[in-house]
């Protein structure tokens, strides 16, 4: 236990920042407001309604579930999710921040099963230096217990990331970033504790309108205390999101992601020891919408398959979520 103390007072000192994280629903919370003005009248002046950013604000979200396979096996038991969370956010300038940190904590309740039951906490900072003009460097850290808000994951993990982004022009980028990840598993799966670092790029572009799209590749071996819970992995990702209906400024985000992994331990198939293979596809459709300045709603659809040489190990999953987000200004 002072061996994981001291690693964690050691990332908290390196890293001036920790930052990653939660939702979109939650990430889209935490950007500062963007100050709009009225067209003026040349006869009735109006008054300029712009909402001033902010440097520290706090954050309140609550998520409904439905998960047709909470256990992401052959089984397939549904379950009913509830998380509420709370959050606080700082950043050092209110319009360009190189420093960010966020706290949240969440507390997880599902139907017919306890595993997922929990309360998480997620600390995360970021420290971005700018480099030249071109050239950007960016610290990230994370300290993740019991998981997130945005999953089921039961494990503590501690991130050290660094990202290092090229602006080609103002409406394209391209980041290249590693990190080193360790992560902790309760007592029963105690063999699946390991390290899990990765690196990869991502290059993204601003289109007309509001739209942008992404890809993303990222590698990662993961070196558990276990042998069978060793793999390497590739995960391949694209991201487009778009405006609806005009002035409203609803957003529609469309995400899908494959990621083929290979096992050490070995599975028999037709008689034969293999390496167990696997391939995971996901998809995601997310909808938000403002309510108000300080309030917003998202809609979000998943779908989630594995195929394996092991066939123990396919499932097939339908995520159904809406999510309520409220920032509270200070």
């Amino acid at each position: 236990m002072k061996k994981y103390l001291f690693a964690l007072i050691i990332l908290l000192l390196v890293c001036p920042v920790i930052s990653q994280g939660q939702t979109k629903i939650s990430a889209a919370t935490r950007k500062g407001a963007i100050a709009k003005k009225k067209k003026s009248s040349r006869s009735k002046p109006q008054r300029e309604t712009a909402s001033v950013p902010r440097r520290l604000w706090f954050t309140l979200s609550l998520t409904g579930a439905f998960d047709s396979n909470i256990d992401d096996d052959e089984q397939g038991l549904n379950s009913f999710g509830i998380v509420p969370s709370v959050g606080v956010h700082f950043q050092d300038n209110p319009e360009k921040p190189s420093f960010e940190t966020h706290y949240e904590v969440a507390f997880h309740r599902y139907t017919n099963s306890d595993k997922y039951d929990r309360v998480s906490h997620n600390l995360t900072a970021s420290h971005r230096l700018q480099l030249s003009r071109r050239w950007q460097l960016r610290t990230t850290g994370e300290v993740s217990l019991k998981g997130s808000s945005e999953d089921r994951d039961v494990n503590n993990q501690y991130i050290l990331e660094e990202q290092l982004q090229y602006r080609i022009n103002p409406n394209n980028r391209l980041r290249l970033f590693g990190a080193y990840r360790l992560k902790r598993y309760p007592l029963e799966d105690v063999g699946k504790n390991g390290v899990d670092p990765y690196v990869g790029a991502r290059f993204d572009q601003k289109l007309r309108g509001g739209r942008a799209w992404e890809i993303l590749y990222r590698y990662d071996k993961n070196r558990s205390q276990d042998p069978k819970d060793r793999y390497v992995r590739s995960t391949y990702g694209a991201q487009f999101s778009t405006p609806l209906f005009g002035e409203r400024q609803d957003q529609l985000t469309l995400d899908a992601r494959y990621a083929p992994r290979l096992y050490a331990r070995q599975v028999k198939v037709d008689g034969e020891r293999v390496p167990r293979r696997d391939q995971r596809w996901t998809f995601d459709v997310l909808y938000e919408r403002p309510l108000r300045q300080d309030m917003q709603m998202g809609f979000n659809y998943r779908y989630e398959t594995r195929n394996s040489n092991d066939p123990e190990k396919n499932f097939n999953s339908h995520l159904f979520g809406v999510t309520f987000a409220y920032k509270w200004w200070r």
